[in-house]
């Protein structure tokens, strides 16, 4: 303190000029609306910048789960494509005859996300302009983030899994039983499966994905692994889901388009099975 002290004393004239100095154009900006535009204008430079340095950083430091990220879809789509290439050969299906294709996607990112209420809600970059529309499925690279909500012009609003008013049709990989999935509240990590009867054989560990029960999600995304589980008063499992999506490093997300969406569901709508 005492040193301190000594430093005030000794530099007094240079500090009294630099307080003089930031009072001069406080005063210059505040008065003169020129300057003050000025003086905003560079403000907000600098301000962005900033940002894009930080924001710069943050993407080299989750470069590595980034590229991980990028192998993992890698690899899934080569399996969906040899899956294709051999269902084709089976049924003697040339390349030249393979029809049209359902789903198209759209790439976009996450600019506001929130994952620690009960009612979670994620900001795209991306909006009607770019052809989003509400109830379309959101992606990534490990696996099922939400359905789009709402939609303005260049931006969205997804309610992800781990909101409680979502529920997904999921089905157990290696038996093909199905049940609802919905978040129960609590972590950002997991998430619960049930309607699963209870002479299911299940195993720590097993993959679930997408039914493909809905106009909304293929069948086959990835949406975690069991963690555990249980029957609990009555004839169901009640199962823990390890969620494949990390929503605190999440970033990059693909938004999937059903071609055929309203072809089945006019024909759901016809057969009273929606």
């Amino acid at each position: 303190m005492r040193n301190l002290l000594r430093i005030i004393v000794r530099y007094y004239f240079f500090f009294l000029f630099l307080f003089l100095e930031v009072v001069s154009i406080f005063l210059v900006v505040q008065n003169n609306s020129f300057h003050r535009g000025q003086f905003i204008s560079q403000s907000r430079s600098v301000q962005g910048y900033f940002f894009e340095t930080f924001g710069g950083i943050r993407e080299y430091l989750v470069l590595r789960q980034t590229n991980q990220d990028l192998q993992m879809e890698n690899t899934l789509l080569r399996n969906q494509l040899d899956g294709l290439t051999r269902k084709m050969e089976s049924a003697g299906i040339s390349n030249d005859s393979v029809p049209g294709r359902q789903f198209s996607y759209i790439p976009a990112k996450i600019i506001n996300a929130s994952i620690n209420k009960q009612f979670n809600f994620l900001t795209l970059d991306k909006g009607r302009h770019h052809g989003l529309e509400p109830e379309m499925a959101v992606i990534s690279p490990r696996g099922v983030v939400g359905v789009v909500y709402s939609v303005s012009g260049n931006y969205a609003s997804v309610i992800p899994l781990i909101n409680r008013d979502f529920r997904l049709s999921a089905r157990i990989q290696n038996t093909g039983y199905f049940g609802s999935l919905s978040w129960p509240g609590t972590g950002y990590d997991q998430a619960i499966l049930e309607e699963i009867p209870f002479h299911v054989e299940l195993h720590e560990g097993d993959t679930i994905i997408t039914s493909g029960y809905s106009a909304i999600f293929p069948e086959g995304i990835p949406v975690g692994t069991i963690k555990n589980f249980e029957v609990v008063e009555g004839n169901f499992y009640t199962i823990v889901v390890d969620l494949a999506v990390d929503y605190k490093t999440l970033s990059q997300v693909n938004i999937i388009r059903n071609l055929l969406r309203e072809e089945q569901l006019e024909l759901e709508r016809i057969s009273g099975n929606d």
